[in-house]
């Protein structure tokens, strides 16, 4: 029973639960049916790239968090030019990710506005999303937008992702949710003003064309969406190879931006590949750990993107002999859940000092804090019989997650690949917190010389 509980738990849910918010799992899971949203995209927005990956995005992972709902209007009946979804047009897109297409704007319903907005009159919560090159984020309706003109999808899937999370906020009762901006320059990562054209970095010229992904979790399906949004002149020269061993479970979903429902009990290899293949890219399957005996061969991508929350994995990342990693990993509890960590290396401290003597589970919390004294839906629970002693333990330590922290992560990691190829500092840590974006620390490389930004930095 314990495992039927745990695999089925939306992993947003579990905030509500640990919280003592909820008082049991089906209270948590009401509380989530009654978050809605509505997307808006006008007319000159839909017909560019990076707008298209702002509103697929903020439905991809809208739509897993807000159980009541994510409707879509406005300029859909356009060619689809952010090939991450089936379809033709991008009302065929929305519909493929489970959004609902109608014709108005609904009233009383949050709305994410992408590109210019209508005339509409008082909302409690309306934001808009904007970019212009490598700057991207989320506003207040009435707040000036960026030119919008220099296109970097990276960029519109950051702007979905905080709208996302600037919703989520709001819903948990953060006053300033809507009303404040938040985004940064994907370029300069630590720049102040991420809406100053200083901030900004040049168009790329180069993509890289072979990527390892390590981890097709929550993380994984996130680099690999952002990765398809990127420019390729041929994808069918991308050649991904997709590393795991785990099955999709019910949970899965709910953090997860390639899986859906249908998924259940399906390998993530598979899935992650019929999606990457769908949109013409190359896949090679490793359906087994990543273990201190792997090495790359000289004909296999030199490039290797992590997202796996097991610091064991992490400590070896650099003895397969890839020429470059990025990893990411993010908070688990309570807490600590919309923080993200990116390591890059080769770098000053290896991975394997960097991840010394640490026990598994996600990075910046390590397990998910176990409340004490359990909180009343782990005890209703029990009560019921569906979990005992034993199970509550393995709950306890099954991580908080929302999708868009994930989503956030990817624009921010492939954006780090794509400065590295254009020449630009590589960060080897970088510290994010969605609940406070304009407070990020940095670490960056520049040849032999160590370039610190920020506040306090943390291992």
């Amino acid at each position: 029973m314990a495992d039927d509980v745990i695999s089925s738990l939306n992993r947003s849910a579990k905030l509500f639960i640990d919280r003592a918010s909820a008082a049991t799992v089906e209270d948590a899971m009401e509380r989530l049916q009654g978050f809605r949203m509505h997307l808006f995209i006008g007319e000159a927005a839909a017909c560019s790239p990076t707008h298209q990956a702002a509103l697929l995005s903020a439905l991809n992972c809208g739509r897993r968090t807000f159980l009541g709902g994510v409707t879509v209007s406005g300029a859909l009946e356009v060619p689809l030019l952010a090939k991450v979804a089936a379809g033709e047009t991008l009302a065929d897109a929305v519909s493929s990710l489970c959004g609902t297409v109608i014709g108005d704007i609904p009233e009383g319903v949050p709305l994410v506005c992408v590109g210019a907005p209508p005339a509409i009159g008082a909302v409690e919560f309306a934001v808009r999303t904007t970019f212009d090159g490598w700057r991207g984020g989320v506003i207040p309706l009435a707040s000036a937008p960026l030119p919008e003109q220099v296109e970097f999808t990276p960029a519109g899937v950051l702007g979905g992702a905080l709208a996302v999370s600037e919703l989520f906020a709001h819903f948990d009762g953060d006053a300033m949710a809507g009303y404040r901006s938040a985004g940064m320059s994907l370029w300069d990562q630590s720049a102040a003003d991420w809406a100053s054209p200083a901030s900004d970095g040049p168009s790329p010229r180069q993509l890289p064309s072979d990527f390892w992904v390590i981890g097709l979790g929550h993380l994984g399906q996130a680099f690999i969406w952002t990765i398809g949004l990127l420019p390729f002149a041929s994808s069918k020269e991308v050649r991904l190879f997709l590393q795991d061993v785990d099955e999709a479970g019910r949970s899965t979903e709910s953090t997860s931006v390639l899986t859906f429902d249908r998924d259940e009990g399906r390998q993530k290899t598979r899935i992650c590949s019929d999606w990457a293949e769908r949109r013409g890219f190359r896949t090679r399957l490793i359906e087994r750990c990543f273990d201190a005996d792997l090495r790359v061969a000289h004909d296999e991508p030199a490039l290797a993107l992590c997202g796996v929350d097991n610091t064991q994995t992490r400590a070896i990342l650099e003895g397969a002999g890839f020429a470059s990693v990025f990893e990411a990993g993010l908070g688990a509890g309570v807490e600590d859940f919309r923080l993200i960590r990116t390591h890059s290396f080769p770098a000053p401290v290896g991975a394997e000092e960097v991840w010394a003597d640490e026990g598994s589970g996600a990075e910046l919390g390590g397990e998910a804090d176990r409340p004490v004294p359990l909180p009343p839906a782990y005890n209703d629970l029990r009560n019921q019989g569906a979990i005992d002693d034993c199970g509550l333990t393995r709950l306890a330590e099954v991580a908080v997650g929302a999708p868009f922290v994930g989503m956030t992560a990817a624009a921010v990691l492939i954006s780090q690949v794509l400065r590295m190829v254009a020449g630009g500092r590589r960060p080897t840590v970088s510290n994010l917190d969605l609940r406070a974006l304009q407070h990020r620390t940095l670490v960056e490389r520049e040849g032999t010389d160590i370039v610190i930004f920020g506040t306090a930095m943390s291992r």
